[in-house]
């Protein structure tokens, strides 16, 4: 029996996530959190499509490696700013330079803003690298697993890598919305960095870019709004309801790969999102939705006019 491969892509991504997730509460890894959850379920939808086992396993290990590398030295130089700066500049343009196509090159990103506000520990940094190297082996396994439902004869088409030129230009980007975070001392302005890499990561040929950044700044919106309204009905009266979000965060990503439709998935990420805050941190502390939904809303619309900055450069990336 053959999956259809936005199905398959699914399955493996939500097994994925399920076994860092149990992993985390189950095993107690130490560096485990929404950032290895998060790389088990990204990394995982880029394995999927690489039929041939050698090169899904150097992928895995690419991405293993330049995760665990930007994990360390951010926690190696989180308590100087200015060479936290230097090394988060560096990191990120060497990359998207070397990294072996576009979507392994922000999936490492990501991970790495992800973990821009936590406190800078180098012990913990080396737990998290740790735990990175426990994803990777678990989402091999899994992908290997889905690839034995699809046809032998399936071929992925090779990724290309980012060029200097676009790689000098996303990593300025990310470098802005770095200096706006630092200079904030907000930890929700990091999705400043996160919509820059979900967007490009979501670039194609056939979707222009602007359309990107106005979906992801009103569907993210949209998604914290119904997300709040979500937990002050149903979770309010049984927080098991709570419970609904991996297969929301699913779902999103399913409609991705089927329908490529970017403002829906961003709808339902964000809103997944927003119920997986209130419970990481538990029915006694409520966030503060509020602060979240503006916040997170105004950095979104940041990096979306960062965003829109730096496309024409990239169009004449492109065309030269």
């Amino acid at each position: 029996m053959l999956f259809h491969p936005a199905l398959k892509k699914t399955s493996a991504l939500l097994a994925a996530m399920l076994v860092m997730a149990i992993s985390w509460g189950a095993l107690h890894l130490p560096g485990a959190s929404l950032q290895m959850v998060t790389f088990a379920f990204l990394s995982s939808s880029a394995l999927c499509g690489i039929p041939d086992l050698k090169t899904r396993t150097l992928r895995s290990l690419q991405m293993v490696c330049g995760a665990a590398v930007i994990q360390f030295f951010i926690g190696l130089t989180g308590d100087y700013p200015a060479t936290e700066f230097f090394v988060f500049t560096l990191i990120t343009f060497i990359i998207l330079r070397t990294m072996p196509d576009h979507q392994t090159s922000i999936i490492v990103l990501l991970i790495g803003c992800m973990t821009l506000p936590a406190p800078p520990e180098v012990t913990v940094s080396l737990y998290r690298c740790i735990d990175i190297a426990f994803a990777g082996i678990a989402v091999l396994a899994i992908t290997t697993i889905s690839n034995s439902f699809v046809s032998r004869t399936a071929t992925n088409a090779p990724g290309v890598p980012y060029t200097t030129g676009e790689s000098a230009i996303i990593t300025i980007e990310l470098t802005i919305g770095f200096i706006i975070f630092q200079i904030s001392k907000h930890e929700q302005f990091v999705w400043i960095m996160l919509t820059i890499l979900f967007v490009h990561m979501a670039q194609t040929t056939t979707v222009d870019l602007s359309k990107l950044a106005e979906e992801r700044i009103s569907a993210t919106l949209l998604g914290i709004l119904l997300g709040g309204i979500y937990l002050a009905g149903f979770c309010s009266i049984n927080y098991r309801f709570i419970y609904i979000v991996p297969f929301t965060g699913t779902l999103g990503f399913f409609l991705l790969y089927l329908k490529n439709d970017y403002f829906l998935f961003t709808l339902l990420f964000m809103f997944s999102i927003t119920l997986f805050s209130d419970w990481i941190l538990g029915t006694a502390n409520r966030f503060n939705f509020t602060e979240v939904m503006f916040i997170r809303s105004i950095s979104t619309a940041t990096g979306g006019v960062i965003l829109l900055c730096g496309k024409n450069l990239l169009q004449k990336e492109l065309i030269q």
